[in-house]
């Protein structure tokens, strides 16, 4: 039943996500309002509490140096993902196939093969973004870069293979902003300002990808049977038709709709071997 196969949707659906909070700037500003400095707010893929692990003990780790200063690893911001659900209100029929040609005749330009991947499964993958800064202004400058794109959803257009799915557009839903202050501790402990961030990503997961022979001819015999009331053959059973249905046209074989026909060749089995057909366009 299952096999080894990777499409990497989850992971391009985790680099979309976090691709659209890779340019946050924060401004630093003089007393008279002049602009000192700008500041690129870093990302990283971490749940909350190595996040925050990280900043109580990054000092300890480089000593007493001024880089290590809290002032000067924050601001920051960091996700993880917090769930992936089924979602039954996306899902199409999961029969329906999705082609491509995957194999063409340089000299012909005769499709030779193609491949072919049931239908997308839909997921939600939920995501969680914390941004700490030392000063509520820095965090403020933050959330209001991010708040006003989400209303509540902000789509993205993901490609998630190059071969049958181009570019899909997946809505990013903003759930909940939720502010993490810590007023309390001890006096000698810097004070961070968190803002953790629920989001949904409207995402699909998709199945293996199978490669196909085209289809050219068909070959189809009937035969004549008699039943019993129980359903059992009796009696003489022999061919009664044959039925040869192939793509035709001006170049033969290399010939594919709409460029070319079908021709049927209907022979019908007896004393006198009859053949009749036609050929459709």
């Amino acid at each position: 039943m299952f096999e080894k196969f990777y499409n990497e949707t989850i992971r391009r659906t985790v680099i979309g996500f976090g691709s659209l909070f890779d340019d946050i700037y924060i401004k630093r500003k003089n007393k008279d309002g002049t602009v000192a400095k700008e500041i690129l707010v870093p990302i990283t893929y971490s749940a909350k509490e190595k996040f925050l692990r990280m900043l109580r003990e990054y000092p300890l780790l480089k000593g007493a140096s001024t880089n290590s200063h809290i002032g000067n690893i924050l601001p920051r911001m960091g996700f993880s993902i917090t769930s992936i659900d089924y979602d039954g209100s996306r899902k199409r029929n999961t029969i329906i196939k999705r082609a491509v040609d995957s194999s063409v005749d340089s000299s012909s330009g005769l499709v030779l093969e193609n491949k072919t991947e049931f239908s997308e499964v839909p997921y939600n993958i939920g995501f969680q973004l914390n941004v700490a800064a030392r000063t509520t202004d820095d965090a403020l400058q933050i959330v209001e870069q991010i708040l006003p794109y989400f209303t509540p959803e902000f789509t993205i257009s993901v490609n998630y293979t190059s071969e049958l799915n181009t570019n899909i557009d997946v809505p990013i839903i903003l759930n909940s902003v939720t502010p993490e202050i810590e007023y309390e501790g001890d006096t000698a402990d810097e004070r961070t300002v968190i803002f953790n961030m629920s989001f949904t990503a409207l995402t699909y997961l998709f199945s293996p990808t199978k490669t196909n022979k085209i289809i050219r001819s068909t070959d189809i015999t009937t035969f004549f049977s008699s039943f019993n009331q129980d359903g059992s053959i009796t009696g003489p059973t022999g061919a009664a038709s044959r039925s040869i249905a192939s793509i035709t046209g001006p170049s033969g074989a290399s010939s594919m709709p709409p460029n070319a026909s079908i021709t049927t060749s209907v022979f019908s089995f007896g004393t006198d071997l009859s053949i009749t057909g036609g050929t459709h366009a």
